[in-house]
């Protein structure tokens, strides 16, 4: 049968794979996915796309294989040209949904050549991929784009220069750290934040949620205010001997953003970010290139953060998509390895793809739909994804009401 499609394409299953990360959600993930959490397991992420890590199963007729043996033996006919000349044989994206329980950490992701560099790097000095105190994964950038599934909450870039000083003024607990952002240099205050002895570190936070933590524990913090998450990262992320996180102080210094469903972001490379709370679709370049700023038990490379980190400052822009046809949402970005989708229907309505497009990789998060091409067609249920190879025409339509987010590669980005 894989013969067969290597000869003929056609649209097929997909099975991603789920990642079992401690800050998961227990129930989202599993519903969508009609499966059982019986020992009431963490289902943090789902992956659909051929990432080494982790690489989802394609199904062909009887028969399944690796998305990437798929990819090997038919590569041009799998992601097309326009995906073949830019980026080789392989998927340039990594396909996601999201459910974030507990916070996640302040993190960064780094350019191409950032990447390339430092996964060269790290090689050269012997530490293994999987070794924890590894920085790079992979030689790839990782930026990235999500759309909130349910009420989203994150922290997404510097806050203006203005309102971080407000707040060094206004928080008794940060007066020490005036001295270091003379002159508005926030480089300079966040260096110092991310270098400072554990000690001082503690001499600040432990006073600030001292006062703050009975406020958390009567529910007279709110979720729009960073007191709330700074009491919350407390207890997420303790350290041993009692000391604090000093990715505290980064709650403070971020864009606090509550997003509702159907609005996003775009994190560029060198965009501090964290998820806080909530469940979104999220795609991103194929990488798992992490590094971290605090709000974990994992490394922190700290002066490769520094090296790596944006210290622009700003709000960010709130992605809601653009119409491409009655039924087509895009949440349009920079990025050329990937393009985001929420496709809508209901009732008598179709969705007709065009007939030059790049791989394209569609979950259903809403209803059912019937997927067809010339070649074959399958009825698909809540939680089910698709893969349909580059430049095969084809459609999706409904009975009743379905929401399918689609992944792809922008043909003229």
């Amino acid at each position: 049968m894989i013969n067969k499609f290597i000869n003929h394409s056609a649209i097929f299953k997909l099975n991603g794979t789920v990642q079992h990360y401690a800050w998961g959600g227990r129930t989202f993930i599993p519903e969508l996915l009609s499966m059982q959490n019986t020992d009431n397991k963490p289902f943090a992420e789902y992956w659909i796309g051929a990432h080494r890590k982790s690489p989802s199963v394609v199904y062909v007729g009887d028969e399944k294989t690796g998305l990437p043996r798929l990819i090997e033996l038919a590569p041009r006919q799998v992601l097309g040209d326009h995906v073949i000349d830019k980026f080789g044989p392989e998927l340039p994206y990594l396909f996601k949904v999201l459910d974030a329980r507990e916070m996640l950490s302040i993190q960064v992701h780094p350019s191409k050549r950032g990447a390339e560099l430092g996964f060269a790097r790290e090689n050269t000095l012997g530490i293994p991929v999987d070794a924890p105190d590894r920085s790079y994964r992979d030689d790839n950038h990782k930026p990235e784009v999500h759309v909130a599934l349910t009420d989203f909450w994150m922290l997404h870039g510097f806050r203006d220069l203005a309102d971080i000083d407000k707040m060094l003024h206004t928080i008794p607990e940060f007066a020490p750290l005036l001295p270091e952002f003379k002159n508005n240099d926030l480089k300079n205050l966040y260096r110092c934040i991310m270098t400072m002895p554990q000690d001082k570190v503690d001499d600040m936070i432990n006073p600030l949620l001292e006062r703050l933590t009975p406020l958390y524990e009567l529910n007279k913090l709110k979720p729009e205010e960073p007191d709330f998450w700074a009491v919350r990262a407390s207890i997420d992320f303790p350290l041993p001997d009692g000391h604090r996180d000093r990715g505290i102080f980064s709650i403070y210094l971020l864009n606090l953003l509550h997003l509702k469903p159907g609005q996003g972001t775009y994190q560029a490379a060198g965009v501090p970010h964290a998820y806080l709370m909530g469940t979104n679709v999220e795609l991103m370049a194929n990488s798992d290139n992490v590094l971290r700023g605090g709000l974990t038990p994992k490394y922190i490379d700290v002066q490769e953060l520094l090296n790596t980190l944006s210290f622009e400052t700003g709000k960010p822009d709130i992605l809601r998509g653009e119409k491409k046809s009655a039924a087509e949402n895009v949440y349009k970005t920079p990025a050329r390895d990937f393009e985001l989708s929420r496709i809508t229907l209901s009732g008598n309505d179709v969705y007709v793809s065009s007939d030059t497009h790049g791989p394209d990789a569609l979950i259903l998060l809403e209803g059912s739909i019937t997927a067809g091409c010339k070649a074959n067609s399958m009825n698909c249920s809540r939680g089910e994804a698709l893969f349909v190879p580059a430049d095969l025409s084809y459609t999706l339509k409904t009975d009743n009401k379905a929401t399918v987010y689609k992944a792809t590669v922008p043909i003229n980005n």
